[in-house]
């Protein structure tokens, strides 16, 4: 089958890439053998929008097309020298694994300070095929991993208690933005100092100009002094009936109280609610790992394959 390749070129591309994205992932029987349109969304509004780490969709994303214009398969560059590949089942081949990837090495490295290229993507440990190409190119397998959590929600949920002095509610209008920001700081950056926060809460409103962003799936326990203790925000796709937690976190002076479980929960109640049938989230340190692995049923397992490139 002979294919074309392009970066994607214009607003249009976009779209069609996140249709794209969507269709597999059914083919795919929902597992994250390609990304859930979720993840798309946030690559584009929060590490584009707001980390900058691409100029912008055009500079991070390239597309292979057959004769008639469909798409194939879609390369994502995460930003560094990250990747993501996704494939259509039916198109599935190391031969075209190999042409993205020669595309992925020649456009999206990065350079080390010694002035040595590199680039690096994840695999599942389970995904043969993929890891015996990346071998043949001369990748190896790191120190380095990420679990990939999923939970059905025809189970029943569990109840989980919220802690005393604390409410669970949904995330409220701009007025809070400032506190939410704080909330994100002291839960991701709770070893640095106070004056290395800049105050810019910006961000915040660009995650909520994605797509899929819902104010009733941005799930915040209160503390009794109105203070935003914990958060889980929710994407859901009601394409595909499901839902990935893109930010999940607890303000350090919060923490061990039980409130990320809390707040997951009910996130995942509603999510019922709303007909979704499967939830991911995915972990790459041992305390998101230890509260998704509380309240998940199943984990997939993707090692580090690294490629310096001579």
């Amino acid at each position: 089958m002979k294919l074309s390749f392009r970066a994607c070129s214009h607003e249009d591309d976009f779209w069609h890439a996140r249709n794209f994205l969507r269709e597999i992932f059914l083919l795919n029987g929902r597992l994250e053998h390609s990304w859930n349109v979720a993840r798309l969304d946030y690559w584009r509004w929060h590490y584009i929008k707001t980390c900058n780490i691409l100029e912008s969709v055009e500079k991070g994303m390239t597309l292979w097309e057959n004769t008639d214009g469909k798409i194939i398969a879609a390369l994502t560059h995460i930003g560094g020298s990250e990747l993501r590949l996704h494939v259509h089942p039916h198109y599935r081949s190391a031969e075209l694994e190999n042409e993205i990837l020669t595309y992925a090495e020649e456009n999206f490295y990065a350079v080390t300070e010694d002035g040595r290229r590199y680039i690096y993507m994840p695999i599942f440990e389970d995904d043969t095929q993929r890891q015996e190409t990346a071998q043949n190119r001369g990748y190896e397998k790191q120190f380095g991993w990420g679990h990939h959590y999923r939970r059905n929600l025809d189970s029943p949920i569990p109840d989980t208690p919220i802690p005393s002095g604390y409410a669970i509610r949904s995330m409220g209008d701009a007025k809070e933005y400032p506190a939410r920001s704080w909330a994100s700081w002291r839960a991701f950056h709770n070893d640095e100092p106070d004056e290395n926060y800049d105050g810019d809460y910006s961000w915040y409103a660009n995650l909520q100009s994605a797509p899929l962003y819902r104010r009733d799936l941005d799930v915040i326990a209160v503390a009794s002094d109105e203070s935003i203790a914990s958060f889980c925000t929710i994407f859901y796709d009601d394409y595909t009936r499901s839902a990935v937690t893109v930010l999940v976190g607890t303000a350090a002076e919060h923490w061990r109280r039980g409130l990320g479980k809390a707040v997951i929960t009910e996130g995942l109640r509603r999510l019922k609610d709303m007909g979704c049938t499967l939830v991911f989230s995915t972990a790459h340190e041992e305390p998101a790992d230890f509260l998704y692995r509380s309240v998940m049923q199943d984990m997939k397992v993707t090692d580090t394959w690294l490629k310096v490139i001579k």
